[in-house]
């Protein structure tokens, strides 16, 4: 039987093909959808761990996530350092780190911070922070950079940086009286942390003195920078902290009692509770494209039906063949199911390998656009369950032709 059914697709290939590339396509719009949305997801999801709440003005929480943990989007307020030191005091607080952002170098964004940075904020669950070479900033004019902030600038231990005011590399915006040396390189992390330089709070408040609006009125090498005083460095207003509770019973309790701060319009942030919020926006887009996705499978197995069916009015002089060589109608109906079963099952052999090529693309331009590197697998349980809903609906279908097939040789047969 197989030897007959491999003849018969290879004189009418062409149109086999078509059927084939058809419903192997629409697989791989419904996996490639499937697939990206829930790796970016947990993607999200393990770019920040160990941080119970992160504190900010009062905004949306989604927001204040998107530019504190992915460094998405610009900041819209500060919040004081009078109002960081209350909340670091409250007996319910483990830790906290406050970070400032707004610079930048070369594109990468620029993370004020101190130096448990590094000791309490997480990834991918709970793994620490490490260094591939050097160790954490102990000076105002050290530095730590990324794993991809290394390998694309081609920076190591040593590396002068000079941060750009602002976002943009924009002439007159460098700070380039005072520069930062590298003093370690993180691990490679799949998240943000990957794309981000590390310098130390008085530092960047340092190489802000002289500046007022977005311009320098003076520059640095104006000062005797010795002589000026860590206190004298010490933030006035910072973009948020990452907060680590001594008891995640605590955190709601936490957060609405800092909605009620008398001194300053402040909130705390639940990170997963943030990126629950985004992926209920996003999941009512997938469930749509989800849904064109089944209808063009339904339209390419329709497609499928047709073609045999078609097939089986131009395949008279063969099917004759097969019944003067002794062939019974069930083996003549059985011979159409087999083709359906064939072409179904090479076009999911297709989208797998189609669709894991997507899917390492995807996760290479996740990594350049948002900074997070999600792990994909070959084939998951979910897509072995669809593609056996796809093979079984298509085997279903192939009954009507190969109903017709047995009916017409057994009337040929009778006559």
């Amino acid at each position: 039987m197989f030897k007959l059914l491999f003849k018969s697709i290879r004189s009418r290939l062409l149109p086999v093909l078509l059927v084939i590339l058809t419903l192997m396509a629409s697989m791989v719009l419904l996996l490639s959808i499937e697939r990206i949305q829930q790796a970016t997801e947990e993607g999200f999801n393990q770019s920040i761990s160990g941080v119970d709440a992160i504190v900010g003005p009062r905004s949306s929480s989604l927001e204040v996530v998107l530019y504190t943990v992915f460094h998405l989007g610009r900041p819209t307020n500060n919040i004081t350092m009078q109002t960081v030191d209350d909340v670091r005091k409250r007996d319910d607080i483990d830790w906290l780190v406050p970070i400032a952002l707004g610079d930048s170098h070369k594109g990468f964004r620029v993370i004020a911070t101190e130096s448990s940075y590094f000791e309490h904020v997480k990834y991918a669950g709970g793994k620490h922070l490490s260094m591939s070479d050097g160790r954490g900033f102990q000076e105002i004019s050290e530095a730590v950079i990324g794993f991809d902030v290394a390998k694309k600038l081609n920076y190591k231990v040593g590396s002068s940086v000079h941060i750009t005011h602002g976002s943009d590399d924009a002439i007159g915006k460098k700070h380039d009286d005072f520069s930062f040396k590298v003093s370690g390189v993180l691990n490679k992390t799949g998240t943000p942390i990957d794309q981000a330089v590390f310098v130390d709070l008085k530092g960047y408040e340092l190489i802000h003195i002289g500046w007022q609006s977005g311009k320098k009125v003076f520059g640095l090498d104006r000062l005797d920078i010795p002589s000026i005083s860590r206190e004298e460095l010490t933030p006035k207003t910072v973009t948020a902290a990452f907060v680590g509770l001594k008891s995640q019973l605590t955190l709601f309790a936490f957060a609405e009692d800092l909605r009620g701060y008398s001194k300053e319009a402040i909130s705390a942030v639940i990170p997963g509770v943030a990126l629950s919020e985004l992926w209920s926006i996003v999941g009512m887009v997938d469930k749509g494209f989800e849904l064109l996705s089944w209808i063009i499978i339904v339209i390419s197995l329709i497609s499928m039906i047709t073609l045999i069916i078609s097939s089986i009015e131009n395949r008279k002089r063969e099917m004759t063949i097969y019944r003067a060589n002794g062939a019974t109608p069930a083996y003549l109906a059985g011979l159409v199911v087999l083709e359906a079963v064939f072409i179904g099952f090479s076009a999911i052999i297709g989208a797998i390998i189609f669709v894991t090529i997507i899917t390492h693309l995807a996760s290479s331009q996740l990594n350049v656009v948002l900074g997070i590197t999600p792990e994909f697998e070959w084939v998951s349980l979910e897509e072995v369950k669809v593609f056996g809903i796809i093979l079984f609906a298509g085997v279903l279908s192939s009954l009507i032709p190969a109903a017709m097939v047995f009916k017409k040789s057994l009337h040929q047969s009778l006559s």
